[in-house]
């Protein structure tokens, strides 16, 4: 129950968070240019609860799905022609009141970073190395090529000279579509082409490699009953062989160890206090994977850098990552666009709220990073040319000032209408995706 109650807890504070700062934006605007605003509104659909302040009703609605700013003569229906009213006012003001949501969106990712970063700026380093394969997972598109451990990709499609980050991310989007790869091994450079294949309820690309360090793991729990406990592994050991095998150096993992020794009996090390210690484990086998395992939740173990910044550098580097965030949104929707990216992969609000109870269980750093990326994912959204979001409004004011003359209210009200229909169909279609992606395994396999 207490974890239920932080979950919701979560998700009130990622939604309301990022739903209120962008209405924020709409609703200072329109007070600003003097626009009469009849409600200010969380969610949607059933008013729950709220109050009336002059000329608004502040609310909170029974669907948390987004919320908006309703102003006068906002929707054809309502136009009177006063000059109180949304459509009474200049392009240019229209155009800020739109804008003025994506901008505060961004503008509170920013400020959260930049707040992070500066009280505790530490990132992991091997995302930005080079590509030089260090595990391959057994059952892996890699394992049943000619990959070797240190092996360097020096190119990943369009990609040159691509950083771990960059080349997860082409494999991740590129799921069943032929990877053409230029591999570098002992000053020799060949060609390569893989296709990643689908895993996991998001159908994301995979390859089955990672770098070296990441086969470094350290024991995070120990399950009661089950052969580590027994054994005497505790939370905090760090695992280092396996049967005689070095993890760092095999390129393979504690899993994938384990499989490939058949003994009914384990030698594992572990580093603990700076001391080796071997323990004699017996493995079980796991009725769901179907793998040896020993009951231990592991942390990878991955080199990390810790700067003290200023305020500016903080700044500095808050915008940087925002860029990246808001870059790596444009490309999967360009690829979407183009059908080779699946759409299994778009998340809705049973994504948000999943993702949102376990950025706060991973503690306070997590969830201000999580909320960032939701701020900025929002924004950029709503800037899309699709009726009735911002970037619909914003694209009917640029065809308005290249004509020369406002469209008709017929225009604006089939307009409108095309809007509700996409946006609808758009909520169904990424609901279906979190529903099925909720499903338990044997029920999921039935759904396409």
């Amino acid at each position: 129950m207490i974890d239920f109650l932080w979950g919701v807890l979560a998700v009130l504070v990622v939604f309301g968070t990022v739903v209120v700062v962008h209405e924020l934006g709409h609703f200072g605007a329109a007070k600003f240019f003097k626009i009469r605003v009849e409600a200010f509104s969380v969610g949607f659909g059933p008013r729950l609860f709220g109050f009336r302040r002059g000329e608004t009703d502040y609310k909170v609605c029974a669907i948390p799905l987004g919320g908006y700013v309703k102003m006068a003569g906002e929707n054809p229906d309502d136009v009177t022609g006063g000059i109180e009213e949304f459509l009474s006012h200049p392009k240019w003001q229209r155009f800020i009141v739109a804008v003025m949501g994506p901008v505060m969106n961004g503008v509170l990712a920013v400020v959260l970073l930049t707040g992070l970063f500066y009280y505790r700026y530490e990132v992991p380093i091997w995302p930005r190395d080079p590509v030089v394969v260090g595990l391959i997972k057994s059952d892996s598109p890699a394992l049943r090529s000619d990959l070797r451990p240190g092996d360097r990709i020096v190119a990943a499609g369009a990609r040159q000279d691509p950083t771990w980050e960059e080349f997860l991310l082409e494999v991740s989007i590129s799921p069943g579509v032929p990877l053409q790869m230029q591999v570098q091994r002992g000053g020799q450079t060949f060609p390569l082409t893989l296709t990643p294949e689908a895993r996991g309820r998001d159908s994301a690309g995979y390859l089955g490699i990672a770098p070296f360090e990441l086969a470094s793991v350290q024991v995070k729990e120990v399950l009661a009953g089950r052969p580590a406990a027994e054994a005497g592994i505790l939370p905090g050991d760090r695992v280092v062989e396996v049967g005689g095998v070095v993890l760092s150096q095999a390129g393979i993992d504690l899993v994938d160890a384990m499989d490939r020794n058949r003994e009914p009996v384990i030698p594992i090390t572990v580093l603990r206090n700076g001391r080796e210690l071997e323990f004699q484990v017996a493995p079980y086998l796991d009725e769901t994977t179907q793998r040896r395992m020993i009951g231990v939740m592991l942390n990878p173990i991955a080199r990390t850098t810790v700067k003290q910044l200023s305020m500016v550098e903080a700044l500095n580097a808050s915008i940087e990552r925002n860029i990246r965030f808001g870059g790596l949104l444009f490309e999967f929707l360009h690829r979407l666009l183009r059908g080779t990216a699946p759409v299994s992969m778009v998340g809705g609000p049973i994504a948000i709220a999943r993702q949102s109870s376990l950025a706060a269980k991973s503690g306070l750093s997590d969830l201000i990073m999580f909320i960032a990326v939701i701020s900025i994912n929002l924004g950029i959204v709503n800037l899309l040319p699709i009726p009735i979001l911002d970037g619909g409004v914003i694209a009917i004011i640029l065809v308005e000032s290249l004509v020369g003359r406002d469209l008709s209210l017929n225009v604006r009200e089939k307009v409108t209408q095309v809007g509700v229909i996409m946006v609808i169909l758009l909520v169904v279609a990424v609901t279906y995706n979190d529903i099925i992606k909720s499903l338990p395994a044997s029920l999921g396999k039935y759904f396409p």
